[in-house]
């Protein structure tokens, strides 16, 4: 997914997380970046593309938050892409909880609006700065 298709800013983060396979069975995996839409989950071949499935995250004060899940994008043997399905905004709250609380402990400002979308990467933009710097190197080195 392309940085201008992200409803929601991301978090890097190392966050372990149990996901329950078709059987019920309970997998630790781990969540690489997370937003209040979805995360980026390490990579399981046994999951597949649209595949739906529950995770738990733990909560800052040790309860869990069950959500739905969706994959939604397969990056094989690297990541999967993850959406969470019917997501209120009280669970999003807590994912922020979680957000705020993972950048506390290890120091750091948690300084962004998780509901807002990510700043986007223009093209055109690109060009033009590109365009801008390599007039003003021409022009010092005609200088």
């Amino acid at each position: 997914m392309s940085i201008n298709q992200r409803r929601h800013n991301r978090l890097a983060v190392d966050l372990p997380v149990f996901r329950f396979a078709k059987d019920g069975e309970k997998l630790e995996t781990l969540i690489y970046q997370i937003s209040v839409g979805g995360c980026l989950i390490a990579w399981d071949d046994t999951i597949s593309q649209g595949e739906v499935f529950r995770m738990e995250i733990q909560l800052p004060n040790r309860n869990w938050l069950p959500l739905r899940c969706k994959a939604v994008y397969c990056f094989t043997d690297d990541a999967i892409g993850v959406q969470f399905e019917e997501i209120t905004q009280f669970e999003q709250d807590l994912l922020v909880e979680i957000m705020s609380n993972k950048l506390t402990r290890e120091g750091i400002p948690f300084n962004f609006d998780p509901y807002s979308p990510p700043s986007t990467y223009r093209d055109e933009d690109a060009i033009q700065d590109h365009d801008s710097k390599a007039g003003r190197d021409e022009l010092a080195v005609h200088s």
